[in-house]
């Protein structure tokens, strides 16, 4: 009798997980449903996938509904609308990203924050023998932290050098960087298309960089200024307590 109830109560769960579902269609869905059944897609699937859209969709935030009403034409069904939104985007994002790598490569432009602005203004006005002032005041450190999204204490050397490497050629500050790692002693070349000048401003901008007091880490470093490169070896010396 145990082994009866058992199998009793095994058919009534099941019986009540899956609930035979009957609807009358109109001709329109009838037909659609006949095409997706002759491409091997059963009437279950389609009914779980339609409701599970059905609920997807009004489960949208209002803010973005709100979207959808204000600019989807009065006659025009959802689909074509979201067509419309989605290659609307997708040539936005395109547009900005190509005029941003037109103006990099053609006008030779710059990726320039207000600090750094200001600071190679000065030093232009500067003396030519006095750098010294303008590339101590810098947001080195803001950008890198704003990009790896860690702690300064935190980052090791190798770290600090690819992060230069990334934004310093994304604003277009330098078209490339070279970096060789022989050891834990790190080469860098900048290379650039201004002056000797611009060299011996990053030199120093660099090196306040590398020798801050925020880095975990003391950092020994040199380098050579030419016109259009920069040369700058930098091997960590020590962690700091």
């Amino acid at each position: 009798m145990a082994k009866n109830n058992s199998k009793t109560d095994g058919t009534k769960e099941s019986d009540h997980k899956v609930k035979p579902l009957f609807v009358q269609v109109d001709e329109t869905t009838r037909n659609i449903i006949d095409k997706y059944k002759h491409l091997g897609t059963t009437i279950s699937n389609l009914v779980k996938d339609a409701v599970e859209m059905y609920d997807e969709y009004n489960s949208m935030l209002p803010e973005v509904k709100a979207v959808i009403d204000t600019y989807k034409e009065e006659e025009e069904n959802l689909i074509s609308f979201l067509e419309r939104a989605i290659s609307y985007y997708g040539r936005q994002k395109n547009l900005d990203r190509d005029l941003w790598v037109r103006t990099r490569d053609e006008m030779k432009m710059m990726l320039i924050g207000k600090t750094t602005f200001n600071q190679l203004i000065t030093a232009a006005e500067a003396p030519k023998d006095s750098l010294e002032k303008p590339f101590k005041k810098n947001v080195a450190i803001d950008l890198i932290l704003w990009y790896t999204g860690k702690p300064l204490k935190s980052l090791k050397l190798e770290e600090l050098i690819t992060t230069v490497q990334k934004i310093w050629v994304v604003a277009n500050y330098f078209y490339k960087i070279d970096v060789h790692h022989e050891g834990d002693e790190f080469h860098l070349l900048f290379k650039h298309r201004q002056n000797k000048r611009y060299s011996r401003y990053w030199l120093g901008y660099f090196t306040e960089l590398f020798h801050s007091e925020e880095l975990a880490y003391k950092c020994i470093t040199e380098g050579q200024t030419f016109d259009e490169t920069l040369s700058m070896t930098i091997k960590e010396a020590f962690k700091k307590k």
